[in-house]
């Protein structure tokens, strides 16, 4: 298995962009089986709408953190740092976490000749890290 350096992993993922967005859930869908459906490993809050989701989000995981959960939380753009979109228990995913999940993943996106856009690896990329949420 080839491995990536944070830089090249970050690089892959946001060069995604460039493929556009595809609307509906099928691309993400098969992707998340293909890595074993790791969104099922725990609850969830989908916070959507217009404005005011980053800021909802953010005030949501403090509360349940301050209540004594643990949290993961994706939110999108970053201002300085690529990891700030990725967080669990307020701190950011950490450079090996990005560039393990490159080295996981882009084997089964070059075998599919998936196309999925950006959001669609920064999604999973949140999923599958928060899921260590489970063995804490």
């Amino acid at each position: 298995m080839r491995r990536h350096t944070y830089v090249q992993a970050e690089r892959f993922i946001l060069s995604r962009e460039f493929f556009g967005m595809k609307l509906g859930l099928e691309n993400i869908t098969r992707f998340l089986e293909s890595i074993g459906n790791p969104q099922r490993q725990y609850a969830t809050v989908h916070i959507a709408g217009t404005n005011g989701k980053g800021s909802t989000a953010a005030m949501l995981a403090s509360v349940l953190r301050a209540a004594g959960y643990h949290t993961g939380l994706f939110t999108s753009p970053h201002l300085v740092d690529f990891r700030e979109r990725v967080r669990v228990d307020s701190k950011m995913i950490s450079r090996q976490a990005v560039a393990g999940f490159v080295d996981r993943c882009r084997k089964e996106l070059v075998k599919k000749k998936s196309h999925s856009s950006s959001l669609s690896l920064r999604l999973p990329l949140t999923i599958s890290h928060a899921g260590t949420l489970k063995s804490l």
